[in-house]
């Protein structure tokens, strides 16, 4: 009588499971986005500014719901709209060969704060008792980047070259996924701030090589462990790349 152990029957077949309760440690999943709008508004002021201002706003999918360990239960938070981003940029021509970008973008969703959040921790310290208290929500996330680009590789005239240089923080909940760079992969933008350096030549018509170097690469934040939230860095990320026009 309320015994929590399976029947000794079943026991010589499966072992004697002794039941206990713990916490599962689980990875934060940026949802996809299923339908989405998207309006963008651009302004030429003089012959070398250009300015911009859009807005996306995700809708019709599905509901996520997170659960986070606060004592011996669970708090549960239940979103339907993953991106309702603003952004503006500005690009200014330094010369016919050279320019500087910047960009900057707020992700204004409930989705968005949570991610951007962290799992309160109870810690008794000089012991490695740690007891979780739910989920504390974090400020809206943002992102921003600059990049300066000298150069332009044209495929039409060969001995033509690119280079260039950026820096990107985009904080948890800010990012998406698929990047459009095709410099690096989507797990140095999300949550992370890093330098990015890269190059083109063209040695002969109809060819380009691309070669990258990411750099610096950090968290905007710290991210949780089953004992408590850590700082942390990624390491350099290099590609090179080659691409011919038939």
């Amino acid at each position: 009588s309320e015994n929590k152990l399976p029947r000794e029957a079943i026991g010589k077949i499966i072992g004697n499971l002794i039941r206990t309760e713990g916490v599962v440690l689980e990875k934060d999943t940026v949802p996809a986005i299923d339908k989405a709008a998207f309006i963008q508004y651009k302004k030429q002021i003089g012959s070398r500014l250009g300015l911009q201002a859009w807005y996306l706003r995700s809708f019709g999918g599905k509901t996520h719901t997170y659960l986070n360990a606060n004592g011996n239960s669970n708090d549960e938070y239940s979103f339907s709209n993953v991106a309702h981003v603003f952004g503006i940029g500005a690009k200014y021509q330094l010369g016919a060969n050279a320019a500087v970008t910047v960009d900057y973008g707020q992700n204004r969703s409930n989705l968005g704060r949570y991610l951007n959040g962290n799992t309160v921790y109870q810690h008794e310290r000089g012991t490695a008792d740690f007891t979780l208290k739910g989920h504390q929500m974090g400020g809206t996330p943002h992102f921003w980047m600059a990049r300066l680009d000298i150069g332009r590789a044209d495929l039409d005239v060969p001995k033509s070259w690119n280079a260039f240089i950026d820096y990107k923080y985009f904080e948890h909940g800010s990012f998406f996924g698929g990047n459009g760079t095709g410099a690096v992969p989507d797990r140095y933008l999300d949550g992370v701030r890093s330098f990015t350096f890269g190059a083109g030549y063209v040695p002969r018509k109809d060819l380009l090589l691309e070669a990258f170097y990411t750099f610096d690469a950090k968290g905007t934040n710290k991210r949780d462990t089953l004992y408590g939230s850590e700082s942390f860095k990624l390491g350099d990320y290099t590609r090179i790349q080659g691409t011919y026009r038939f």
